[in-house]
């Protein structure tokens, strides 16, 4: 493993992705919850469409709380680059050349973050194209990786960029 030269390409690692994409969601979910979206979306949606976990008060899923996260990552990471979990872990979204993102691509990537996360994430781990640029399937979709700013501890240098280890 070499140190890697400020000016190449950094892919951002998995684990540092998650923390920021956890932290993007508790605070996304707390202003949710100020706001009593739930409360909310129960007066505005049939309660058909709100399937609730048995025995509990809770919907499984919320068409506000998902249009609010695809609002919120798409407009954040086009017009800033990047979301506050992005932000404090110091990475950030650009198009495969490490330019800023058009707000299409920005929210292409978007959808498989805030609706279809588990299996965004699952395609990229699986199929190769997207493993070797560390991508989820909807970054390879609108052709956006997810880079490290900065010069990372550890780095290895495979292709056009250099991965964080």
């Amino acid at each position: 493993m070499t140190k890697a030269k400020p000016s190449s390409i950094v892919l951002a690692n998995w684990g540092r992705r998650f923390i920021a994409w956890l932290i993007d969601y508790v605070i996304m979910n707390v202003m949710l919850a100020y706001f009593r979206v739930e409360d909310i979306e129960s007066r505005l949606i049939p309660i058909i469409l709100l399937p609730r976990l048995p025995g509990f008060d809770i919907s499984i899923w919320s068409p506000i709380s998902v249009l609010t996260f695809f609002l919120y990552w798409s407009l954040s990471e086009w017009y800033f680059g990047r979301s506050i979990g992005q932000l404090l872990l110091n990475i950030r979204l650009a198009d495969m050349q490490g330019r800023r993102p058009s707000l299409g691509a920005s929210g292409i990537q978007s959808v498989g973050k805030s609706l279809l996360l588990p299996l965004d994430c699952v395609i990229g781990w699986v199929y190769p194209s997207c493993r070797k640029h560390r991508q989820r399937f909807f970054n390879m979709l609108s052709n956006t990786i997810v880079i490290y700013i900065g010069t990372p501890m550890r780095a290895l240098k495979q292709g056009d960029y250099t991965r964080e280890a």
